[in-house]
């Protein structure tokens, strides 16, 4: 690749990395954690590019390699899917990316003692305190206070059909629809669904259609033999505009 190419090459990433850590498009690839990081880094491949070309054109009068005369079309094209992230913002992963039956494991380690229990701190205030799809899964898995079994809450993610073409639920059936979000723990590539199940004032919606849903958890719906994944007898059911932050 040519040294012009290169330059350009650096001046895209770097205007692009800035570009979604401003606009908040970066949360469709990393954390939120990360914003600090990207934005330095933004603006140092910027000046690294800019202090290239400058020192080019300084030295455009000194002798260049062969490839700086043939710099070639093909070599340009690679520069393409860099341009892209100036442009096009990519969908954030949902229902399509859902492998059948998957769900991510639940966030603590169950102890030996006490079959499996532990206490949970108790829930927010309020008739249907709204909490985090990766708290429920934990708490209906392993709270050994019960009170979700005397609570309603309110839970958000996006709609996911099992039957027919549907994503499988956990335990293999294809009966209704389920709810999901997407959890990463570093960036996209290591994402991995939460599913609940869903039960009772169920409204047909597509696949992706964003949620909020608000009822009670199933007692004992979280089993092995489904991945610990709970039931929620749906209560109150709206669509909700897609969140700035897709994954949980």
């Amino acid at each position: 690749m040519s040294r012009a190419a290169q330059n350009f090459a650096l001046l895209l990433i770097g205007a692009a990395v800035l570009k979604i850590s401003l606009d908040g498009t970066f949360l469709r690839y990393v954390r939120p954690g990360l914003q600090p990081y990207l934005v330095p880094s933004g603006i140092a491949l910027l000046l690294l590019a800019a202090v290239a070309i400058v020192r080019d054109i300084r030295g455009h009068d000194e002798p260049r390699d062969h490839a700086d005369h043939h710099p070639g079309r093909p070599q340009w094209l690679l520069l393409a899917p860099i341009a892209t992230l100036l442009i096009v913002v990519p969908p954030a992963l949902g229902a399509s990316s859902v492998q059948s039956g998957a769900t991510a494991a639940a966030g603590i380690t169950p102890p030996a003692s006490g079959g499996g229990k532990v206490r949970f701190a108790p829930l927010p205030a309020g008739p249907a305190p709204t909490i985090r799809m990766y708290d429920l899964i934990d708490r209906a898995a392993y709270d050994s206070s019960g009170e979700l079994d005397r609570r309603q809450i309110t839970v958000q993610g996006f709609v996911i059909r099992t039957e027919e073409d549907g994503s499988a639920r956990t335990d293999g059936t294809r009966t209704g629809f389920d709810l999901a979000r997407v959890v990463i723990t570093c960036c996209a590539a290591d994402a991995q669904t939460l599913r609940i199940h869903l039960d009772g004032a169920v409204t047909p919606l597509p696949d992706d259609t964003w949620v909020s849903v608000q009822g009670r958890v199933v007692p004992n719906s979280a089993t092995p033999q489904d991945n610990m994944t709970p039931t929620v007898t749906v209560t109150q059911m709206r669509t909700i505009p897609t969140p700035a932050r897709v994954y949980g």
